[in-house]
C-alpha cells in the first residue's frame, strides 16, 4: 500500500506538466525547421551580400549600356556581378547551415532534458526502495547511500541538460528571433540522397574558386590585348609570368577545395551509415521495451525494471535523433561547401 501511494503522488507533477504543456501548445505555435530557415534572408551576412549584388548588377548594366566601355571594363563589371551572385548563394547556404545546426541543438537538448528527467525519477524511486529495505532490515546502509549518491548524480545530469537547453535556445533565438517551442524535425527534411557529383557542384559555385578563375581570365584578356608594337618585350614577359602564376594558384586552390569538399561529402556518407546503425539499435530497444511491458503486466518484473527499459528506449531514441541531426547538418555543411563568401 505504501508503494502504491508513492506512485500516485509521483505521477501528479508529471500530469500537471503535461497538462500545462498541452495548454501552451494550443495557445502558441511551435517554430518549425521550415519557418526557421525562412529567416536565412534576415541574417546580416546575407543582407550585406545582397546589397553588394544590387550594386554590382547596377554597375554591370551601366557598363553594358556604355558604348565607350572597353573589353576590360566590361569583363571587370561582369566578374564583379558574377562574384557577387556567388557570394549571395554562399551566404544563403552558410546561413541555412548555421540555422539547421542551432535548430537541431535545441531539439536534441530538449529531448536530453526529458531523458535525464526520467533517469532522475528512476534514481529517486530506486533510492526510496533502497531506504525502505534498509529500514526494514532487508538492505544495507551502504546500498541506501549508494542509491542516494545516484540521485545526486542524476540531479546534476538533469541540471546540465537544462542548462544546455537554455544555451541552445538562446543561440537559436539570436538567429531566428523569439519563439516558444520548436517542433520535431520531419523525416522529409532529410534529402533522399546525395551523389558524388555534388562535390563538383560545390566547387563550381565556390566564390573563392570563382574569384581565382576570374583573376586568370582578366590576365588572359590583358595578354590577348597586348600590342607588341606598343609594349616592350619585358612587359609582355612579366604579364605572361603573372598569368602563369595565377593559373598555378587557381589550380592549387582547386585541389585544396576539392579535398575539403570531398571531406564534407565523406562526412555526409558516414553520417548516413551511422543513422542506419542507430535506427537498428532503436528498433531493438523498442522490442525490448514491448517485451518488458508484457512481463511487467504478468508480474514477472518490477516497476523499476520497467522504468529502466523505458529509459533505455528513450536513450536509443535520442541517439537515433542525434544521428539524424548529424546527417542533416552534414548535408547542409556540404551544400555550404568549404570557406564562404569572397571579396575583392
Amino acid at each position: 500500500m505504501k508503494q502504491a501511494r508513492f506512485n500516485r503522488s509521483a505521477l501528479l507533477p508529471l500530469a500537471l506538466m503535461l497538462s500545462l504543456a498541452a495548454a501552451q501548445a494550443q495557445n502558441t505555435a511551435s517554430l518549425t525547421l521550415t519557418s526557421a530557415l525562412a529567416q536565412s534572408a534576415a541574417q546580416p551576412s546575407v543582407i550585406a551580400a545582397r546589397a553588394t549584388l544590387t550594386t554590382a548588377q547596377s554597375d554591370y548594366g551601366k557598363a553594358k549600356a556604355d558604348p565607350l566601355a572597353t573589353k576590360v571594363t566590361l569583363l571587370k563589371a561582369q566578374q564583379a556581378y558574377d562574384l557577387a551572385l556567388a557570394n549571395v548563394k554562399a551566404a544563403d547556404a552558410q546561413a541555412d547551415s548555421q540555422i539547421v545546426t542551432a535548430y537541431t541543438q535545441v531539439v536534441e537538448a530538449q529531448d536530453a532534458v526529458k531523458v535525464t528527467g526520467a533517469a532522475l525519477d528512476l534514481a529517486q524511486k530506486a533510492a526510496q526502495v533502497a531506504q525502505t529495505q534498509y529500514q526494514k532490515g532487508g538492505g544495507t546502509q551502504i546500498s541506501a547511500q549508494v542509491a542516494q549518491n545516484q540521485v545526486q548524480a542524476a540531479q546534476q545530469s538533469a541540471q546540465v541538460a537544462q542548462d544546455g537547453f537554455s544555451l541552445a535556445t538562446a543561440n537559436l533565438r539570436s538567429l531566428v528571433g523569439n519563439f516558444t517551442a520548436v517542433a520535431p524535425i520531419p523525416a522529409s527534411a532529410m534529402p533522399a540522397g546525395v551523389g558524388a557529383s555534388t562535390v563538383e557542384d560545390v566547387l563550381g559555385r565556390s566564390p573563392a574558386l570563382i574569384q581565382a578563375q576570374q583573376g586568370v581570365a582578366a590576365l588572359q584578356l590583358q595578354v590577348n590585348l597586348l600590342d607588341p608594337l606598343a609594349v616592350s618585350a619585358s612587359q609582355i614577359t612579366a604579364l605572361k609570368t603573372q598569368l602563369q602564376q595565377a593559373q598555378s594558384g587557381s589550380a592549387t586552390a582547386q585541389r585544396g577545395y576539392r579535398i575539403q569538399a570531398q571531406g564534407l561529402y565523406n562526412s555526409y556518407v558516414q553520417a548516413g551509415k551511422n543513422r542506419a546503425v542507430k535506427s537498428e539499435a532503436l528498433s531493438n530497444a523498442q522490442k525490448q521495451l514491448s517485451a518488458d511491458q508484457n512481463r511487467y503486466a504478468k508480474g514477472l518484473i518490477s516497476q523499476l525494471a520497467l522504468l529502466q527499459s523505458q529509459i533505455a528506449q528513450q536513450q536509443a531514441q535520442l541517439a537515433k535523433e542525434q544521428a539524424d541531426d548529424a546527417a542533416l547538418n552534414a548535408y547542409y555543411a556540404l551544400e555550404a561547401g568549404p570557406g564562404g563568401a569572397s571579396g575583392r
